[in-house]
């Protein structure tokens, strides 16, 4: 399944979710899932904990504070600047995945910080 592109969606990351969802129709999330990052952007492929397959972007959509995205923001009301967010997801990092569609496709919500982060 192709990624489907996310330029016309709008508002915070759960609400492109939930437009995503609309877009692609109803999906059954199936179960949520730990997995490992084995290879970053743009080559991204995970491998799902207690299972031997591994998942490449053909299979995955991806969360956008994950991904490398550019915003505009204003501080304290001054001029507006532009910043562009990189892809934080690196090989060896743990994910929160969604599975939909059967376990035919797969949504990257979040990192996963085991054992309460440092």
């Amino acid at each position: 399944m192709a990624l489907m592109s996310t330029q016309h969606l709008q508002g915070s990351g759960s609400a492109k979710l939930a437009q995503m969802i609309r877009k692609l129709g109803y999906n059954d999330y199936d179960r949520y899932e730990l997995a490992t990052v084995i290879a970053a952007p743009p080559s991204l492929k995970i491998q799902l904990d207690n299972s031997p397959i591994d998942l490449d972007g053909s299979d995955l959509v991806v969360a956008e504070h994950l991904t490398e995205h550019t915003r505009t923001v204003s501080i304290d009301g001054g001029a507006d600047s532009t910043i562009t967010f990189r892809s934080n997801l690196a090989a060896g990092d743990r994910v929160i995945i969604a599975s939909m569609n059967d376990g035919q496709t797969y949504v990257i919500l979040d990192k996963a910080i085991v054992g309460g982060g440092e």
